[in-house]
């Protein structure tokens, strides 16, 4: 790849002249598909903790209600 600058008067021009690589783009599409691969793994565990915070809050609960009626006696 190269540069070639061309200088006039007023006017500046700079062609860039690129070549494809396909080993390039299979590396792209490579990493696109980790990355959303990994994503959806995000997702998945993000939920997952929801549902254990929620279970958590309810086992609190629930622990408080038993020491109240233990307290009682």
């Amino acid at each position: 790849m190269h540069l070639k600058f061309s200088l006039e008067p007023k006017t500046i021009f700079v062609k860039k002249d690129s070549v494809e690589n396909s080993e390039y783009e299979a590396f792209k599409a490579e990493v696109k598909e980790k990355m959303s691969a990994q994503e959806s793994r995000i997702s998945e565990i993000v939920q997952t903790q929801k549902i254990m915070a929620a279970m958590q809050d309810d086992m609190s609960a629930d622990l408080k209600a038993i020491l109240s009626i233990l307290s009682q006696k």
